[in-house]
């Protein structure tokens, strides 16, 4: 605490120069200054950092990869405004990733199956044209949690490219 200060804000009082009221609030920010308001910890313990990161790296957990995150964001999200904006960024993340999926796989299967009995294309012509499409998409699935993770463990959130702004 700045106590020169607190003494000037006093001969200040004294003189009449400040109420009471305006004494007090005046003491008060000089002490909010020194000791800011103690934030509500995130769960687990962590720095809101750390947490970030984890958010985001724990999609590449086997199995539970896809709930993690959202338990977090479920979790930490009324404790911390960016907890919260990368919760939603991962959920729409997921959201858009599964509606992409499913137009791929329907894209396929319109042009593969007929191949199969005699239509247009050959299968092999079809998986030829798709292997460049899911390895592009299977690059970005371990690329984009790993740059969020990172960013995370700055105190950054970051947006997923390619995701619909489904929760706002």
């Amino acid at each position: 605490m700045d106590y020169k200060k607190l003494e000037e804000l006093n001969n200040l009082r004294l003189s009449g120069a400040l109420t009471e009221e305006e004494f007090e609030a005046e003491k008060k920010k000089l002490y909010d200054e020194d000791f800011p308001p103690i934030a509500e910890p995130l769960p687990l313990g962590l720095q809101e950092s750390s947490y970030l990161g984890l958010m985001n790296f724990l999609i590449f957990v086997p199995y539970v990869g896809w709930v993690a995150p959202l338990i977090m964001w479920i979790m930490g999200k009324d404790k911390s405004e960016k907890v919260d904006e990368q919760g939603k960024y991962i959920l729409n993340w997921y959201i858009s990733w599964f509606i992409f999926g499913i137009i791929l796989l329907a894209i396929f299967f319109v042009c593969f199956i007929p191949g199969l009995i005699g239509g247009i294309g050959s299968p092999l012509g079809v998986i030829f044209t798709f292997w460049p499409i899911t390895l592009l998409f299977g690059i970005m699935a371990v690329a984009f949690p790993i740059i969020g993770g990172i960013n995370g463990l700055n105190g950054k959130t970051w947006k997923y490219p390619l995701s619909m702004r489904i929760l706002k």
